[in-house]
Parts: C-alpha cells; structure tokens; sequence
C-alpha cells in the first residue's frame, strides 16, 4: 500500500528533527483527532471548540511513550484546516517548549488513502503482559483512564470512527504555475492559466465537487483532469481560448449527450464556447432570492432550452415589455388563456367588446328563417308567405357555420 510504504521512508529519518530558527520541525503518528467539542480532548482540555481540530500524536523514535499521555497539535495554518486521519504520519512543529502545530504531508498517489490503517500496530506491537499483578493498572492525571499495562495498540487500527477510503479518487494533472486544493474526496478548486490544448494564457477558475464515474474507472497512477460534463457538480470560469466541451445532458462514454431539445429558436447561438464565461453544470441546480430581489442581464440573447416543460407560479402579475415581434410557434398544439371571470383585452384603443361565434350564427339563422316567412298586408289581403327568392335564404343559412373558426374558441 503507497501509505505503508512512505511510512517506512519518512520513519528511518524521524530521530532528527529539522531546525529553522526557533521553529523544531519533527515527524508524528496520529492516535486522536478531535473533531467537536464533545471530544475528550476539548472536554480535558476545559477550552471547548479552542481544541476542535487538533491531534493526538506519537514521535515515531519514542518506543516508550505513554499513549494516555500523548501530546497534542493544532493546526499549522488556522485559516485552512486539513484534517489527517489516525495512524496518517505528519509533520510537527515545535514553536514553544511543549507547543506543537501540525501539517499533513506525504506522496500518496491517491488522496483518499493517505495512511497504514495498521502502522501504529505495526510500529508498536502489542507488548506481553506482566506477571505482577499488583502494578497491572496505574492512574493516568491526564485522561482518568485507567492504564493496562498491556499496550493496546490495536485499539488504534483503522482510520478513524467512520472514515472510509476510496480507492478509485485520483490526483489532478498540474500545469505550470498552478495553484490546486484537493481533499480526500474528488473535490477541487483549481487556479490556473495554462490548462488549454495550446497552453496559451488564459486564467480559469475550475471547482469541481465529486470526480466523474468514469475517472474513477482508471489506473490508480494516472493524473486525471476536471470533466465538465461528467463530474458531480462543477463551475468553471474561464477565458481566452480556453473551450469548454459542454455537452447539455448526461454523456455516454462516446462522447453523445442524451439532450433531445436543439437551440431552433435562439439566434446567434454560440459555435465555440471560448472567452470570458461561467459554466454552472450539475444534476439539479436551485438559486433562491430568500429576501430581495433577482435580476438577470445579458447583453445579447438569451434563451432557455429544455427537454422538459416550463411554469412559472407568481403571487404577483407578470409585465412583459419588447421592442420587437413576439413569435410563438406551437407546432400543433394548443394554447389556452384560462382567465376564468377575468377580462381579455387586445388593442389599447377605441375597445370593443368581441362576438361570440356560435351565438352570432344562431341569431342571423333564426333572423333568416323570420325573413323567410315574412308576409305583407296589401288591399287585396295578406301577402304569399316568404319572398319569391325564400331559396336563397335558405342557400345564406346553410353557409352560416363557415364564419366560425376551426381553431380558436372564446368564452
């Protein structure tokens, strides 16, 4: 294991601490860390959440140690907190006489797998128990925990409480001049301006949360780089002639994404994504306004393209203004105003109220039948029912249905 075998390097070298000035730097193997303030550490200590994040450790030369006493360490850098794991190897400075701060150090070529689970083990077997009983346990000031005099160090195997690594995380490819944060766990925040197939200066900004599936498939030794349609959730900023290969939708090994909707009706759509821009690309994205407002700018178009439908549920109206045509096209399908006993108006002069179809058509029929059987008084008597053309009448009635429209209906 990469671990065990950079242990056993650093370990025939930890008898002789390094000196910088008044900074003592040594080597350490963590037995504890503490993570909250219910540890027992912060609750010994009587300073609270002042000890979250330190360690337990043990000097690698010192085979006699009490592991109830161990010293402790804080953090080197109180700003950025990277938390080692038990039985990982550190490195401990000494800045006052029994005052230590650690860093995490090593050459894994795996994150998540940065420590021997056994090297305490390994390093410290267990010692056989004594024969006088009579000094087989002894107080211990610091803990109040009773003390075997058979050392248990198998009680300090694993990695922790909970803490399982992954085999399959892999370092990112470098740059030149790049400054990279990677954790245990496939996230990254990259600051770079050299990560584009010509190398030329373009500074991005690269976050990634979780590396791709299909990373993870890979030969442990390979360095992999962000995949900005595959990995987790990822933003990335970027300029120049850095491309980004977005893909809209989940994309299969061969490079196709499973996005049916095309850009039809945005104009202009970009053919290369280069330049100054963001990319936001995740399973499922939220942006909430909880308490003011959000407003959206863009200098040219902007278009939104879905497979699925789109709502929009306000408390309020919605105002809409332009300066060109609004083109709607269904393909087929319906649209539908339901207003209920709301009013519909179209035009913002002389208003008048519209004509129902189909009551419209039941009127003029039935002004047509009362034609057709007119009849007038002459000094002779009443006239013949209905006019000597009463047919044509009839020929106008039958046409009547053809003023209504096949397609629009109105309430």
């Amino acid at each position: 294991m990469g671990g065990l075998s950079s242990a056993r390097i650093v370990l025939s070298n930890a008898a002789s601490p390094i000196k910088a000035g008044s900074l003592t730097k040594k080597l350490g193997i963590v037995y504890d860390i503490c993570l909250d303030e219910s540890h027992t550490i912060a609750k010994q200590s009587k300073a609270g959440s002042a000890y979250v994040g330190s360690i337990k450790f043990r000097d690698p030369s010192n085979l006699s140690a009490d592991v109830s006493n161990l010293p402790i360490a804080h953090p080197f850098d109180k700003n950025f907190i990277n938390i080692p794991l038990k039985n990982e190897i550190v490195e401990i400075h000494e800045v006052g006489t029994g005052e230590y701060t650690y860093s995490r150090i090593g050459n894994e070529s795996n994150p998540s797998v940065s420590a021997n689970s056994n090297l305490i083990s390994i390093k410290f077997p267990e010692k056989k128990e004594s024969k006088n009983k009579s000094n087989d346990y002894k107080s211990v000031s610091f803990t109040g925990i009773a003390k075997s005099n058979k050392d248990n160090s198998s009680l300090y195997s694993g990695f922790g409480k909970y803490y399982n690594p992954q085999e399959n995380i892999h370092k990112l490819k470098l740059y030149e001049g790049d400054s990279l944060i990677q954790s245990r766990f496939g996230q990254s925040i990259r600051f770079s301006a050299f990560n584009n197939s010509n190398n030329k200066f373009a500074p991005s900004l690269i976050i990634r949360n979780s590396e791709a599936s299909d990373n993870r498939k890979k030969d442990q030794n390979v360095n992999i780089e962000e995949d900005v349609n595959k990995d987790g959730t990822i933003i990335a900023l970027t300029s120049g002639e850095h491309q980004l290969g977005f893909i809209p939708g989940i994309v299969d090994d061969k490079g196709t994404g499973n996005f049916k909707t095309k850009p039809e009706s945005f104009e202009d759509y970009p053919s290369k994504l280069i330049g100054d821009q963001l990319l936001l690309n995740s399973g499922r994205i939220i942006l909430s306004a909880k308490s003011g407002e959000m407003i959206f700018y863009s200098k040219k178009n902007y278009g939104f393209i879905s497979d699925g439908s789109m709502s929009i549920d306000n408390q309020g109206g919605i105002d809409i203004s332009v300066g060109d045509n609004i083109n709607i096209i269904t393909n087929d399908r319906d649209i539908n105003f339901v207003t209920g006993n709301g009013t519909m108006f179209f035009g913002s002069e002389d208003l008048e109220p519209m004509v129902k179809g189909q009551q419209l058509v039941d009127i003029l029929s039935e002004l047509i039948d009362v034609l057709g059987a007119m009849q007038f008084l002459t000094p002779s008597g009443p006239s013949a029912i209905g006019p000597v053309n009463s047919p044509d009448f009839g020929m106008i009635k039958s046409k009547l249905n053809s003023i209504l429209s096949q397609r629009t209906q109105l309430s």
